[in-house]
């Protein structure tokens, strides 16, 4: 049941980010266009994962020789 929760915590997180990256960069999605917004968005998306991941690797280098 927790896991549900956890579930649902992070879609009201990433609907929240969503709103407030439409209301933040208004002004983009005109001159821009959707598409190159989109791109954007989602590329910043790529790259906070791929940051992550690398600092949850870094944190687990010294765990792979116990």
């Amino acid at each position: 049941m927790a896991l549900y929760f956890k579930y649902a915590a992070a879609l009201v997180g990433v609907l929240f980010l969503g709103v407030l990256g439409i209301v933040i960069f208004d002004r983009i999605w005109y001159q821009v266009g959707l598409g190159a917004a989109i791109l954007v968005v989602c590329g910043g998306l790529l790259l906070f994962a791929w940051r992550t991941d690398r600092k949850d690797k870094a944190a687990r280098a010294g765990l792979d020789r116990i």
